[in-house]
């Protein structure tokens, strides 16, 4: 049986104290780190080195290293690149950083569904998947909360909440599939 949480039903406080990696600087990397931060969660962003967006990151006054430093450092890791790279950038940079009790993220569900990366069973999983992605889409976001979140918790005692987006005022709907 699944429950919608919506913002009213999240508590921020467990995100605080919490190292999050936001892997990739794209539309949805952007989105989420810069909602992350700005309601006031330890962020840092992991680029390839050489990457373009390692400057943006930078310029909106964030931290930016590597994945695998981002990694390594953090306790929640949202892997927001694109589909097609998210397996080789797991398992070059990220998977042995996984250790028990650590959250592992995505914004679509195509590696995890289709088994292309497996998270170790100790971690906790989530995948928030929005209606649509960037720009495009922030005006829905404006009226409306968009998004959806599966977890499955790595163990009994996965942390609950969601992210609260200030920049839309509203937070991600979070689906709860127990």
């Amino acid at each position: 049986m699944a429950h919608v949480y919506y913002e009213k039903d999240c508590d921020l406080e467990l995100l605080r104290g919490r190292k999050i990696a936001v892997i990739g600087f794209g539309s949805q990397g952007h989105a989420h780190a810069l909602n992350l931060h700005d309601s006031g969660c330890d962020v840092r962003v992991g680029l390839r080195t050489g990457s373009k967006s390692w400057d943006k990151v930078k310029e909106a006054g964030l931290r930016v290293m590597t994945p695998r430093e981002a990694a390594q450092e953090a306790d929640v890791i949202m892997i927001l690149t694109p589909d097609e790279t998210q397996s080789h950038t797991y398992y070059a940079e990220i998977h042995e950083s996984m250790t028990a009790g650590k959250a592992l993220a995505f914004a679509h569900g195509f590696n995890i569904h289709f088994a292309q990366l497996v998270p170790p069973a100790d971690v906790h999983l989530r995948m928030t998947a929005p209606n649509g992605t960037g720009p495009p889409a922030a005006p829905w976001r404006r009226r409306a909360p968009h998004g959806a979140q599966y977890q499955r918790s790595g163990t009994a005692r996965a942390p609950r909440g969601c992210q609260v987006n200030r920049r839309r005022e509203r937070a991600f709907p979070t689906v709860r599939v127990d």
